[in-house]
């Protein structure tokens, strides 16, 4: 299931530390607070208890799950996104 999540998180070290869980579970950073991946539903529970058990009331996540018909009918404008975390370095 292709699933997008933003987030609005007051303290660096609490965004920090989700942003450390998105990229446990291989989601991909698309904005600076928007993030999306392809997750297993259990994999996406597991991943809500992370989530939850690091939150504070002052933190906004938002998850929305995108069906694969809705997927496909996505439209980028603008600059090509390309994320930075699946380029390799050779020296």
């Amino acid at each position: 299931m292709n699933v997008l999540v933003s987030f609005e998180i007051k303290f660096k070290t609490n965004r920090e530390r989700l942003i450390g869980i998105l990229k446990h579970f291989a989601f991909k950073r698309i904005q600076e607070n928007l993030y999306f991946g392809d997750i297993d539903y259990d994999e996406l529970f597991m991943m809500q208890t992370d989530i939850m058990g690091n939150i504070r009331e002052y933190d906004s996540i938002i998850m929305i799950p995108i069906c694969k018909s809705c997927y496909d009918k996505t439209n980028t404008f603008g600059r090509n996104l390309s994320f930075v975390e699946d380029l390799y370095r050779i020296f």
